[in-house]
């Protein structure tokens, strides 16, 4: 199979909340994989083993929805809770994790194009007074800042689960953020910082005259009839989403409820596979942006990251130098990946349901990069 190289820094993220710590066993397997018929060309059986074998490795659930222009195809293995006895389903809600950040992006760039900002504007003339160094819009939308995370450092689910029970503000993480030293210069290298985008979700709710959440609603979910989609401020997610779960040292913790606000506008966004998929797509086929705007968001950079984009090698053309677009989701006990074509013709959303502390050192992380390389594989010309 073609191997796809994905050539970006990842989230930071660890785990939280332990609400209920599950037996070392691991979950009881489903054998059969659920699925829609598979339509068009899509190789289906080789998408199912994928998701099948992410189970197998320990997740919960996987879940994925591949598209070849107008055909479709979704695919689910394993259980929606662990222990519990119902199918997970393509349909159910997850939490997206940095998924977000590309939703987010698009709302800043309609702003662009509406003239209410520039991308190379000085984030001081938006918010004055609030940074000490000059950054610019762009800055923060391809992580060039300099800007410390607010996440960075945290080294135990006892950390995280000590400041993701309650609410926290979007000012309080900027704050966070900011009394820490700067890792880089403004504009002198790749430096991954969630609070850049805390900082453009205030940006974007000061021009709109509306939150954030509220943005994207008007903007993106609703116009697109993403009916599945939420931007949650609290705890509330939906009845019917796959449960999370840490899986650390032999042991699964469901973390499925937890605050958002501690993700906010860099994080919080609550979907499905296939609401990801209608995302991007109409994201890079014109009908959220111009063309000139997406062409801003798919330059290649050193970094492989875009304006609120990660950029990898097409699984169909290795080699070639041609590229896929989309993000990835490091979450508390969620991962997810998107990833399309340049005109968003060709796509895969993939999403399971367990995760370690560390994304590096996470166990499944090969085993779900095989099943994205697979997906995407899937869409090829036979």
């Amino acid at each position: 199979m073609s191997k796809l190289r994905i050539l970006a820094a990842l989230t930071v993220s660890t785990s939280l909340l332990f609400s209920g710590c599950a037996s070392s066993d691991e979950p009881s397997a489903v054998e059969a994989t659920t699925t829609t018929p598979s339509s068009g060309n899509i190789r289906t059986d080789d998408v199912e083993a994928a998701l099948d074998a992410l189970v197998d490795a320990g997740s919960v659930a996987a879940v994925a929805q591949v598209r070849d222009g107008e055909n479709s195809w979704s695919g689910a293995a394993g259980l929606a809770e662990r222990n519990g006895t119902e199918a997970a389903s393509a349909d159910d809600p997850v939490r997206i994790a940095s998924v977000t950040k590309s939703m987010v992006a698009a709302v800043v760039l309609q702003l662009v194009d509406e003239g209410r900002l520039q991308l190379d504007q000085q984030v001081d003339e938006l918010l004055p007074g609030l940074l000490p160094k000059p950054v610019t819009v762009r800055q923060l939308l391809d992580h060039t800042s300099g800007i410390p995370d607010y996440l960075v450092g945290f080294d135990s689910a006892e950390q995280i689960a000590a400041r993701s029970a309650d609410s926290v503000a979007d000012d309080e993480l900027i704050s966070q953020a900011l009394a820490m030293p700067w890792p880089t210069d403004p504009g002198s290298t790749f430096a991954y910082s969630n609070t850049n985008y805390v900082l453009l979700g205030r940006i974007a709710a000061d021009l709109d005259g509306k939150s954030i959440g509220q943005s994207l609603q008007d903007r993106v979910f609703d116009p697109l009839g993403m009916t599945d989609t939420t931007y949650p401020t609290d705890a509330a997610i939906a009845d019917d989403a796959l449960h999370g779960y840490v899986l650390e040292n032999g042991t699964y913790t469901d973390v499925t409820d937890y605050d958002a606000s501690i993700w906010s506008s860099g994080a919080a966004v609550v979907s499905t596979v296939g609401d990801m998929n209608t995302f991007f797509r109409a994201l890079f086929d014109g009908t959220l942006l111009p063309q000139n705007l997406i062409d801003e968001m798919q330059v290649l950079t050193p970094s492989a990251y875009g304006l609120g984009l990660l950029l990898g090698g097409d699984a169909c053309n290795p080699g070639s130098g041609e590229l896929v677009f989309g993000q990835r989701g490091n979450g508390f006990g969620y991962r997810t990946f998107q990833f399309s074509s340049p005109d968003g013709h060709r796509q895969v959303s993939l999403a399971w349901t367990t995760a370690a502390p560390n994304p590096a050192a996470d166990p499944l992380e090969q085993v779900a990069t095989n099943a994205l390389i697979t997906g995407l594989a899937s869409t090829c010309p036979a």
